[in-house]
This record gives structure tokens, sequence and C-alpha cells, in this order.
């Protein structure tokens, strides 16, 4: 009878050893996570099915019940305060309790992309040493999603929130954290940089499967693209497993750099963008999700696609609420990861602060084709973003090719003019060619490897451009 009721305890209390283990939460709620502020936020994970679940916050006290579903997965939302530097944390009972803690309460950026995206502080670039010295930022909280793919939406990513320390931070990417450590400085907040990036990858592989099967075009033109040795070229197979199981984890905006792999077919790169920026923003329940990303600088690719990929990022700012970092002077025509990481991740946090926070002090644009005027054999190109229009290097400006009614496109003189209208400066570029006395279009810096002279008062490149509507 003694032998029963022994093995009957002992049977009871393994039973409630494995009950109590059901609670579960993804790896990105985890200890030293940051929270975007002032907001409505959703926290998630996995019990067993009818457990009781209460999530508590301790800015606030409130205690908010559930139920895990029949599925076993649960969800709650609680409303986060204004940033600070204050820590909190969040405990979730089940028949288990977890404790989340070290958690800071600010703003949320998601970096995404192939290998300049990446590249890590370790990875060295122009001034890396002094990066890593400085870099005790115990209120910059960085999260890495390690590498996974898969063929269906996945629920949760390989990752673990750090704070910036000298001894880790030379595992994260460089511009996620120059983005980051310039927010902190100017918004006051911490900053949470998530970032899930892997060099060698197109755009495909990023972008959720079903714009793909929905669009022949597309469709077609990623067949064009051969299995690389570096990553998935099928749609969908990165974003399953390295965007998916977090869309729900609110985020303020992304920053985005991408588009070297993709010069092996650069055909549909526009189309293929508004895919990627739209699937996402579905996915993340935000219509108005801002995106910030590069146009990957000049190299020689040996293909002239390099340009083409260029135009198409110029034209893919049609997708309202993108913003565009021109790196053109930062680059380097010999390396496909240019060194000059500072600079151009001071200019994608100033966009980020210009475009997703509207510090309109924080100048970043560069000068952007935006029409063609013709008079008689003259082309006259008109720029935004042309504030202090100059030329460095040289008299004139370079790089101007004009076509006439041949389709022939020649090497131009161009002329810069500026003119005061209404108390301000206007600027324009006046193009001719004695090959061309009827233009029909005007391109510029037209190759991959093409180092333009022609600059803003923001000391920024001017982007490339062709008046063509097909390239």
């Amino acid at each position: 009878m003694e032998i029963r009721k022994y093995i009957v305890t002992i049977s009871l209390l393994l039973w409630y050893s494995i009950a109590q283990a059901y609670v579960t939460l993804p790896s990105i709620y985890s200890d030293g996570m940051v929270l975007e502020q002032n907001s409505d936020i959703k926290i998630w994970g996995w019990a067993k099915p009818k457990e009781p679940i209460s999530v508590t916050a301790s800015w606030d006290g409130q205690t908010i019940e559930t139920e895990a579903a029949a599925d076993a997965t649960w969800s709650v939302t609680l409303h986060t305060p204004t940033g600070s530097y204050e820590t909190y944390e969040i405990t979730v009972n089940g028949w288990d309790s977890h404790v989340i803690s070290n958690v800071m309460v600010g703003e949320v950026i998601l970096c995404a992309g192939q290998s300049n995206m990446e590249w890590t502080i370790g990875a060295g670039f122009i001034g890396k040493d002094a990066v890593v010295a400085q870099a005790n930022q115990s209120s910059i909280r960085m999260f890495h999603v390690d590498y996974r793919t898969s063929t269906t939406p996945n629920h949760d990513v390989s990752g673990r929130w750090m704070e910036t320390t000298p001894s880790n931070v030379g595992n994260f990417s460089a511009i996620g954290y120059f983005i980051a450590s310039k927010m902190e400085k100017v918004l006051r907040v911490p900053v949470g940089i998530i970032n899930s990036s892997w060099g060698g990858t197109p755009i495909e592989s990023w972008t959720p499967e079903e714009a793909y099967v929905n669009c022949d075009r597309l469709r077609r033109v990623n067949d064009e693209l051969q299995q690389g040795e570096w990553g998935p070229c099928r749609p969908g197979r990165i974003y399953n497993a390295m965007i998916a199981p977090f869309v729900d984890y609110k985020i303020k905006g992304v920053a985005w750099y991408q588009g070297e792999e993709n010069t092996s077919n650069p055909s549909a790169y526009m189309d293929m963008m508004f895919a990627l920026v739209n699937e996402w923003r579905y996915a993340i329940k935000n219509d108005d999700l801002p995106f910030v990303y590069a146009q990957i600088a000049p190299y020689c690719y040996n293909s002239g696609n390099g340009v083409r990929i260029r135009e198409h990022q110029r034209r893919s700012l049609q997708i309202p609420g993108t913003a565009m970092v021109v790196i053109g002077e930062l680059g380097d025509t010999t390396n496909i990861h240019p060194q000059h990481k500072i600079e151009a991740g001071e200019r994608f946090a100033n966009a980020v602060l210009n475009h997703v926070y509207g510090k309109k002090e924080y100048r970043y644009e560069a000068p952007l084709f935006e029409k063609m005027k013709i008079e008689g054999a003259k082309a006259v190109i008109s720029f935004s973003n042309d504030d202090g229009l100059h030329v460095r290097e040289g008299k004139d400006p370079n790089l101007f090719e004009i076509a006439g009614t041949d389709g022939i496109f020649y090497p131009a003189k161009a002329k810069l003019v500026t003119k005061k209208t209404q108390g301000r400066k206007t600027y324009s570029i006046e193009v001719t060619s004695k090959h061309v006395k009827t233009p029909i279009a005007v391109r510029y810096a037209w190759s991959d490897t093409a180092w333009p002279n022609l600059y803003n008062a923001n000391g920024v490149q001017a982007s490339c451009f062709t008046t063509l509507e097909e390239f």
C-alpha cells in the first residue's frame, strides 16, 4: 500500500513538473530587450491549451489575463510608457513563471539586407578602433538574428539581445550600430536595433513567396537568377525564417541595404522593391511603415548592371514613405564593401532621423533628377535637393550623355547654370552635343564605376539617372 502511494505521489509530481514547463516566449522577448515607446505592443508565446496566462509590466503594475488557445498560442497587448533610461520587468505567469528583466522602452529599428548591412564592426573599416573603444552604451541594445531558412513562415528566431560594450559590439552590424548610436544621442531614449541580414542574398529571398506566385513577370526574372554560393535565391526562403517570426514585434521603421546580388537580374528590381515594401508593411500591419534604403555604391561588376540597379533604386522612391541614402562618393570601385562605414552610417542615421522622426535639420538628401526640358538643340536638366549645387574637381559637370532621334548616346558638354528667382537660387544643367540636333534623352553617370563631380550643399554626390523609360 505504501509503495502504491509512493508511486502515485511521484507520478503526480512528475506530471506537475511537466505541466509547469509549458509557458514559453519567442527569443525576441527576452532579457535586455527594448520596446517601442507610447505604443500598444503585443506579447505572445505558447502554453498548454487552456492554461491561464497573466502578464504584468512593472512600469504600471497592471496585469493582463488570457488563456492559451487550442493551438497552444496566447497573446496580450500592453501599452508602453514614454521612453526613458529606467529599466523594467515583465512577468509572465502560467503554471510556471517567466520574468523578462532589464527591459528598456524607447525606439526600435529593423536593419536588413545583404553584406553591406551585415558587415560587422569587427570585420573592419576606416576608423574601427576608435569606434570600438567608445562603444560602451547600455541604452543601445542589439538583437542579431542568426542565419536560418524555411519554405514556410516560422514562429521564432535564433538570437538574443545584447547591451553595447567594446567586447561585443564587434559582432554587430556597423551600419546598424551607427544608426542606433546617433538616434540615442539625438532622441535621448534607449534604442533597440534588430539586425537581420545575410551577405550575398538577393531581394527575392527576403520577400514573401506570395508576391512571386501572383506575378508572372517577377517569377520569370527570379528564374534568371542562378543559385549562388552564399545564400538562397528563391522567394521567401529568408523572409520565412528571419523576418516573419517577429513581424508582431513593434518597430518604428526599416533600414534596408541590398542590391548588389541582383546585378545578375536587374530588369525588375524596382517592382521587386515595391513587392518587398508592400509585403512587409502588410505583415507588420502598418501601411505607413517608413523604409529608408541605400543606393548601392559604384563598383566594377563587369556587367553594366550595377548602374541599372542604382537607377531602379532611384525610381523606387515612387513607393510612398520611402527615403534613399546615396553613398556614391563613400564607395570604392575596387571593393564591393566600402570602407567608409562611419560616414555611410552617419548618412543612414540622418536619413532615419529626418524621414522617420521628422528631424529635418539632419540632412542626407542627394541631388536627384527631377525633369528635362528641351530647348532647341539643348536639354535642360533640373534636380531636386539642389541647394548649393556645385562642381567638384573640374570646371563643368562630367559624365552627361545625350541622345537624339537615332537613339545613340554621345558624351555631352554640360554647363551648370545658376539663377536667382524670387530671392532663391535655382540651378539647372544645360546639356548639348555637336552630334545631336534634336535631343530626346539624357543620361548621367551611366556606368557601374561612374564617379560624378556634381554635389549639393549636403556634400552628397548626385545620383545617376536616365530619362529613358526602358533601360
